[in-house]
């Protein structure tokens, strides 16, 4: 492995033994490939923490495992006494990050696309539209403004450790940790014309978006790049990581395994005309031992997506299912929402609209037998006007109850997972829904103290799990996407829409939180 690196220590106090810094690396190529733009990684030592705040080696999946409840332990005491500090990310990068307090009508091309079309273009171009990732001693947040760009920020006091700048493309998920290794995937939303002409040919094996995407590894301390290798077509999607095995996929309808340590290729599948969008890679490991991988793809004809799971050892595909019926699904499919996993059960759950009919739609849950994707329950949380871009709501599995948003309606379902029924569902109050603006909510809901803790538009809700009961809603401002609260101790870190990261004490947003 080969890389063109220069390395730079701007400022350095000969007095001390470590550099104050920034140290600056910058790569050009690697193995003798260039790269699209200088990749410049500045690390910061003087901004890192001496303690050790108690985070897991391993965010092995989007949304930190996966049942999709991001909740972190740390035996960092400012953590769980609380901090509060604003960071607004995007300036470092190279974009605007826009004051919280703005509202939708002053965003770029608002005039032009409306304001809808203004919160999803920031939001899909711009600023960061999921959550931000906890793990050894750093948090660690994408932007999605060209070209693309990860950091890593000290998560007691706000200040960037490193910052890696130049990606292959926009950055758009959540990154993934493997013990001292974090792994982004990149990759845009757009189309080539020709992908317009092979669907107007009815040739949909031969679609694929984003003509070029990327993995890269980094050093979860420092950000020296490891390695990295181009994909075909977009990885929008995060990867997954299970017992070192990196599983990763890509617009062009590639499924693929790497080494999580070198980046080499384990297995390869091709899956013609596939697309993978939003929905990051999540695992099941059978009881013998064998993982397979689990990711959602959008298909351009009916029945427009499938899940499909693979072989973590060599790549065969295990099973694919689709859209249980009676439903039928419809625009993106199955490839926007991550599906989660009960592994203790072996049930997969995913959300997704279906039944399209005049510009509206069902938001369906389901789900499936994880060891064959046999469906097992599909539920209609309720039909509404068809959201844009991110067509639904990342499921949250905490015991025997799914809970999800349906962003067409602005509600949040608990579900039976054994059975399907709506235990409850809850509108959530002060947050615009279609048809005139996106809707939410995207992201998976929290389970934390006993509560729900859910961020949608501009909030962040506290609900009662047992009876849908909604507690108190707080102001945030921006526009919270896709993303999750991620809380460790008593601090919750936001990403936002408009270009920052946000930690805020829980008592805060609800003092009474401690009572449950």
């Amino acid at each position: 492995m080969t890389f063109l690196n220069f390395t730079t220590i701007v400022a350095q106090d000969k007095g001390d033994q470590q550099p104050k810094g920034p140290i600056v690396y910058t790569y050009t190529e690697y193995n003798g490939t260039y790269f699209p733009h200088i990749l410049t990684v500045v690390y910061y030592p003087c901004n890192a923490t001496c303690s050790n705040l108690g985070f897991p080696s391993v965010w092995p999946v989007s949304n930190e495992n996966q049942c999709h409840n991001a909740v972190v332990n740390t035996t960092c005491q400012a953590l769980i006494e609380g901090v509060d500090w604003q960071l607004p990310l995007l300036n470092y990068v190279g974009g605007v990050a826009i004051p919280l307090s703005t509202p939708p009508c002053k965003l770029p091309w608002a005039q032009q696309l409306g304001v809808k079309g203004a919160l999803v273009y920031y939001t899909q171009m711009v600023g960061e539209p999921l959550g931000v990732t906890l793990a050894c001693g750093l948090l660690y947040a994408t932007e999605d403004s060209m070209p693309g760009s990860i950091t890593a920020i000290n998560p007691v006091t706000g200040k960037i450790v490193w910052m890696a700048n130049g990606l292959a493309g926009p950055a758009m998920n959540n990154p993934v940790v493997w013990h001292g290794i974090v792994y982004v995937s990149v990759g845009g939303v757009c189309f080539t014309f020709s992908q317009f002409v092979h669907f107007e040919d009815h040739q949909y094996c031969k679609i694929h978006r984003g003509r070029c995407g990327a993995v890269y590894a980094f050093n979860a301390t420092n950000g020296q790049l490891l390695w990295m290798r181009f994909t075909y077509g977009e990885a929008m999607p995060a990867p997954a990581i299970y017992d070192g095995i990196l599983a990763y996929v890509t617009g062009g309808g590639c499924f693929v395994g790497v080494n999580a340590t070198t980046g080499q290729t384990l297995w390869v599948d091709h899956f013609p005309g596939f697309i993978a969008n939003m929905a990051s890679v999540n695992y099941y490991v059978l009881p013998n031992g064998t993982p397979l991988f689990i990711a959602g793809f959008t298909y351009t004809a009916p029945p427009y997506g499938y899940i499909i799971a693979v072989n973590g050892l060599n790549g065969h595909e295990a099973w694919n299912a689709t859209m249980p019926a009676p439903y039928v699904g419809a625009n993106t499919g199955l490839g926007d929402v991550a599906p989660a996993v009960d592994q203790q059960l072996g049930i997969v759950v995913d959300n997704d609209i279906a039944n399209f009919s005049n510009g509206y739609v069902d938001m369906v849950t389901f789900a499936l037998n994880a060891t064959n994707g046999k469906p097992l329950w599909a539920v209609n949380t309720g039909r509404g006007p068809i959201p844009p871009a991110y067509k639904g709501g990342m499921p949250l599995i905490v015991g025997n109850v799914v809970y999800d948003g349906n962003p067409s309606l602005g509600t949040v379902n608990a579900i039976c997972i054994k059975t399907g029924k709506i235990l409850w569902s809850t509108k959530l109050p002060c947050l615009q829904t279609p048809p005139k603006f996106p809707g939410g909510p995207r992201g998976s809901p929290t389970y934390y103290h006993g509560l729900l803790w859910v961020s949608a538009g501009q909030y962040v809700y506290v609900i009662n799990p047992k009876n849908g009961d909604i507690l108190t809603f707080y102001w945030i401002g921006g526009r919270l996407g896709i993303m999750n609260p991620v809380i460790a101790g008593n601090t919750m870190f936001l990403s936002n829409s408009y270009g920052w990261i946000v930690a805020i004490p829980l008592s805060q947003i609800y003092p009474a939180y401690i009572y449950y």
